[in-house]
């Protein structure tokens, strides 16, 4: 593509008119011949025109084989800066619409922010959502060349959270029980699932693992299943309780589980009113999850 081209292509992808982009530095009949390769512009008004622009001068002067590094450039640096204050949904966007987005890099940033819209979802308790863009970042991951066994992992044990809320939570990328979920064992809300998931599972051996955190809700939760286990209905009641009356942030789906406990320890302890209490919250939560 050849300078004008180039110019007026870029012009044309930020909505920019000629008077926009020639504004008080050259004339609009200026930039039209620049953009036509009737004129060169001077050093200067490149760099006028490249800063309004929004790219190097270096990349409208480049060939075409070092076209791509410049592109990557430009994207990388807003990607990058998305990603690091949080703006996941902009960081995708500018992921998905980047020149470069066959890149390994892009491809690694663009599965970690997807991952983590994934997460947001299923904090909101909308499951299908968040599997939907779980299986996106999967995608993502199998488009780079770098190590995601970290995310994967991360991908594999929320799925098989979600599956014991209900088997239509699954994914249409991989077999989650076939993932190995070691690698993801580093995030909090991983390790909370791998021992709440062993917990319910009848081949169960040994003791469940216990945050260190005395504050983590994640932590209080698999205090009170191990009061269940020994009897002590009462005692695990108050553990779980007190997760209703915190301030932390609970993700939805971890909640539907609490109602479920609740509503066996007041059964157990002859509460059968708040059992009913409990068993229609965690009925109309499990409504509102799978809608």
């Amino acid at each position: 593509m050849e300078l004008g081209e180039k110019i007026k292509a870029l012009r044309n992808a930020k909505l920019m008119t000629q008077s926009e982009l020639a504004g008080n530095e050259i004339t609009r009949n200026m930039l039209s011949r620049i953009e036509n390769g009737a004129a060169q512009p001077s050093l200067d008004t490149l760099k006028y025109i490249a800063t309004k622009l929004n790219v190097s001068a270096g990349y409208l002067l480049a060939e075409a084989s070092d076209e791509q590094m410049y592109m990557k450039y430009n994207d990388i640096n807003s990607i990058k800066t998305a990603y690091l204050t949080g703006d996941f949904h902009i960081c995708r966007d500018i992921c998905l619409k980047s020149a470069s987005i066959a890149d390994d890099e892009v491809q690694l940033i663009l599965a970690e922010c997807t991952k983590e819209i994934a997460i947001e979802e299923f904090n909101r308790g909308n499951l299908h959502r968040a599997c939907e863009y779980f299986d996106l970042a999967l995608e993502s991951c199998a488009g780079t060349i770098y190590n995601t066994t970290y995310l994967s992992s991360i991908c594999a044990m929320y799925f098989k959270y979600m599956r014991y809320i209900s088997a239509t939570l699954s994914s249409n990328c991989i077999d989650e029980t076939d993932v190995p979920t070691y690698a993801a064992m580093n995030d909090a809300f991983c390790q909370y699932a791998g021992a709440f998931l062993e917990w319910k599972s009848e081949s169960r051996e040994g003791e469940l693992f216990v945050f260190e955190d005395k504050k983590s809700q994640y932590r209080t939760h698999l205090l009170a299943l191990d009061h269940m286990e020994q009897g002590d209905y009462r005692g695990a009641y108050d553990y779980l309780h007190s997760i209703l009356v915190s301030e932390e942030q609970i993700p939805e789906p971890m909640m539907y589980f609490i109602f479920c406990d609740l509503e066996v320890c007041c059964k157990e302890i002859s509460d059968f009113k708040g059992a009913y209490e409990y068993s229609i919250d965690k009925i109309e939560l499990l409504q509102k999850m799978l809608s």
